[in-house]
């Protein structure tokens, strides 16, 4: 007859009966739903004794999400903390490390559902965990901002909410990109994700005029617009130039009787014809400045040529020519 889980946790006998498997093990066992209630020590202690060897890194604003969704009463107790079980009877936890040091900062005990996996082999635990970490890794910034209730804080749609956060870091940093530049050790508190958050809220305000403005757009065009260099400068110039801001941007949106050579039809021509993700971040910031300076300017402008390493300048706002270094 197969040994099922219970019957495997109640076999591994711990050295001490107040070691956090033990206490683990057992509310697991009396728990007829695997939903048990975690104390913030609790918490603590399964983090500082039993979370996986090599274990990324914190995201303090995954944190900060489950912390808030704690707070607001929005916790779901369907989230499984997962942990695997090893031959030896040691618990590793494989998923869930943001959550329980959400419930650790927390001032009761949370419902959580508790997953023991067991594995046949250290090996097998840790290929687990790389392909558990991936899958999660690639839903994170949904995750975080559906946990903290972005879109309703900001007044703007899911779309427009992932669009300004995925623009942050240049918002952040004057429209500069931050990977592999000395902006790095200059600035290392800006890839806190929580910095994103903030970033998020203090641009709301030029988020929601410029998403009305994309309502115009087409569908290919609204791709462009909503890409993080385009969006890092609209939101540049609707704070900094709010009244000359609308007038070109919805020029591009409505593209309606705009003349050749106009920058607009002219930045709308290169959104269309040049591929999204094509060229480097800083690349896809210039394409818009050039066209936001020639249009301030009453200049002409055929073609939009992005140059490596020259200097970025935006017309009327902080970022205009002659600016201190």
């Amino acid at each position: 007859m197969a040994t099922s889980l219970f019957e495997k946790l109640a076999s591994h006998k711990p050295q001490a009966i107040d070691t956090i498997e033990h206490v683990l093990r057992s509310m697991v066992a009396r728990s007829s739903n695997g939903v048990v209630m975690i104390a913030p020590g609790v918490a603590k202690r399964i983090l500082e004794e039993l979370n996986f060897p090599g274990q990324r890194k914190l995201d303090d604003s995954r944190v900060y999400g489950h912390r808030y969704a704690i707070v607001k009463g929005d916790w779901v107790e369907g989230h499984a903390i997962t942990l695997v079980l090893l031959p030896d009877g040691r618990l590793w936890v494989v998923d869930g490390q943001h959550r329980l040091t959400a419930i650790s900062q927390s001032e009761a005990a949370i419902p959580v559902t508790v997953r023991i996996v067991p594995m046949g082999s250290v090996t097998e635990a840790q290929q687990f965990y790389a392909g558990f970490d991936q899958r999660k890794s690639v839903r994170s910034d949904k995750q975080i901002l559906d946990a903290v209730d972005a879109a309703k804080e900001s007044g703007l749609t899911s779309r427009m909410t992932q669009a300004v956060y995925a623009a942050a870091p240049l918002l952040l940093n004057d429209l500069e990109p931050l990977s592999g530049s000395a902006n790095t050790k200059k600035h290392p508190e800006v890839f806190l994700q929580q910095k994103k958050m903030e970033a998020l809220q203090m641009w709301a305000p030029q988020a929601r005029e410029y998403e009305k403005i994309c309502k115009a757009a087409s569908k290919e065009l609204l791709l462009g617009m909503r890409q993080p260099g385009m969006l890092a400068v609209a939101l540049y110039t609707l704070r900094h130039q709010p009244a000359r801001a609308r007038e070109f941007w919805t020029g591009l949106a409505n593209q309606d009787g705009l003349r050749k050579n106009d920058p607009r039809a002219t930045l709308f021509k290169d959104i269309l014809t040049r591929a999204l993700n094509s060229g480097s971040v800083r690349q896809r910031v210039q394409m818009p400045a050039l066209a936001w300076n020639a249009f301030c300017e009453g200049r002409d402008l055929k073609i939009i040529k992005c140059i490596d390493g020259a200097v970025l300048t935006l017309w009327g706002t902080p970022l205009a020519k002659g600016r201190a270094a």
